[in-house]
């Protein structure tokens, strides 16, 4: 099995990660909107690499109290085989120090990533009604606390 490596992103992986966004939403972000992302001073963007290639990335911030975590991907031929979960675990870690909690917002007929949420010990608190565009779909507001 090849292992996943998880890394902080750079300028050149954007191509590959706006590939995988494009795949992965009903509404990418553009190649500019994920550039903006690199440098943000309270941003984390991590990649998830196998065999030297991008699989997925996790984009989030913490603001010293909460974390959030605006977009996690992963290449459609690579899920459900850790890239996820090690994504989020390296993030975790990452703010572990400088967050109470982790809040994310998911579809909900996202089945597979609220899964791994609540696998992760992420709990629903919420519902925001017609968060989502293209289809219109409430998005499940989910929480982990770190304290």
């Amino acid at each position: 099995m090849n292992e996943i490596i998880i890394r902080n992103v750079c300028e050149n992986d954007i191509p590959k990660i706006a590939e995988i966004e494009q795949n992965s939403f009903t509404d990418p972000w553009t190649e500019n909107a994920l550039l903006s992302q690199v440098s943000k001073k309270y941003g984390i963007f991590l990649v998830s690499e196998k065999c030297g290639k991008i699989i997925g990335y996790i984009i989030g911030s913490s603001d010293g109290e909460n974390a959030f975590i605006e977009k996690i991907a992963v290449e459609s031929s690579e899920r459900k085989q850790g890239a996820g979960r090690s994504l989020l675990n390296k993030f975790i870690s990452e703010i572990l120090n400088s967050a109470n909690q982790i809040s994310l917002e998911v579809r909900e007929s996202n089945f597979a990533a609220k899964e791994l949420y609540i696998s992760m010990g992420f709990e629903k608190c919420g519902i925001r009604k017609d968060l989502y565009d293209f289809p219109k779909e409430n998005g499940i507001v989910m929480i982990k606390k770190l304290i």
